[in-house]
């Protein structure tokens, strides 16, 4: 095992500072995923406060939608296109048909309801699929840059730092995988985009009117059902973003990958401040650089524990999680 307690307790000479750094690096990729598909949870609570659990298994089926449409032969791009909208407008057809008519009946029913949805849909895919693992067409990038700042450009596919002085910070060992930036950069890219559009144009306004007084903004003319869908569609389409980057990334997709997936997403959604659409990348962020630092240690056996265990920390500390209280527009 490596000497995790010597990062706290022993000296710095000790300490294993570029496998933590590395741990770090690796941390963000995984908690981007995370917070893609937190994002939809946020979205949907914003408005109905509902905990849609469903979510997750929208984060499994654009998963597997997208890499059969690969494999029929359409490029990648095309392939999410579709994806995005088919599991987009499954959403939608799944809220007016499953949760619509349950608005009125307090938050039991929807959450059971969302529980049974969740369970239905892992079966399905798993009875006309199959419960193995099925190899991803296409996969991300493996190139890597091998040192974070860099002057000295050996190959196409990896960069290399000179050393620097006393080998303190020899970069030696730091490898950042391109995949690894570009699951970054989009995560963070779909935030500020989501966040411009809530912000900007005027169905986000809706969103955010709704979100914070809906029999207001029902007064002034916000249309109720069609924001209510809107935003189920926007959340499940970027779950199929996150689908498409984790079968990429893992070269595999299983009928068991929602429901894993998707209570960590809820966990960082809550962990970032529910309703928060910067929450959620904070706590997807959060959850996976310390899943990342579980197994890089050879703790993994308490990786998935972990997101509840950070989580409950969190709300006995700060019950409106990281970024609930700093920002009063919730959606």
């Amino acid at each position: 095992m490596k000497a995790f307690p010597s990062l706290l307790l022993g000296p710095w000479s000790e300490v294993q500072v570029f496998d933590l750094i590395q741990y770090l690096v690796d941390g963000l990729a995984v908690g981007s995923v995370y917070a893609l598909i937190a994002l939809g949870y946020s979205m949907v609570f914003g408005v109905l406060q509902l905990v849609n659990f469903a979510h997750g298994e929208l984060f499994m089926v654009g998963a597997y939608f997208v890499m059969y449409a690969i494999s029929l032969g359409l490029p990648w791009p095309m392939a999410l296109f579709l994806g995005m909208v088919f599991v987009g407008l499954f959403a939608v057809i799944m809220e007016r048909l499953c949760y619509k008519p349950l608005r009125g009946a307090g938050k039991l029913a929807p959450l059971i309801t969302a529980v049974g949805l969740s369970l239905l849909l892992q079966n399905l895919v798993q009875a006309v699929l199959g419960p193995n693992p099925q190899s991803y067409p296409v996969q991300l990038p493996e190139g890597k840059i091998s040192n974070f700042l860099s002057s000295i450009r050996k190959s196409p596919d990896e960069i290399v730092l000179p050393q620097l002085p006393d080998g303190l910070f020899d970069w030696e060992n730091l490898v950042i995988r391109h995949r690894d930036l570009l699951i970054f950069g989009v995560a963070v890219g779909v935030t500020f985009a989501l966040e411009l559009f809530l912000r900007k144009t005027r169905p986000g306004r809706g969103i955010r009117a709704l979100a914070l007084q809906p029999n207001a903004a029902r007064l002034v003319g916000v249309p109720f059902d069609f924001t209510i869908s809107l935003t189920f569609f926007i959340g499940a389409a970027l779950a199929v973003v996150a689908g498409l980057l984790q079968g990429m990334a893992d070269n595999q997709v299983t009928p068991y990958m929602g429901i894993t997936s998707g209570l960590k997403a809820f966990a960082a959604a809550v962990l970032g401040g529910i309703g928060v659409i910067p929450g959620a990348l904070v706590g997807g962020l959060v959850l996976g650089i310390a899943e990342r630092l579980l197994v890089g240690y050879d703790l993994s056996t308490y990786k998935d524990g972990a997101a509840f265990f950070i989580l409950i920390l969190v709300l006995l500390l700060r019950p409106q999680g990281l970024l609930g209280k700093a920002r009063m527009v919730k959606v």
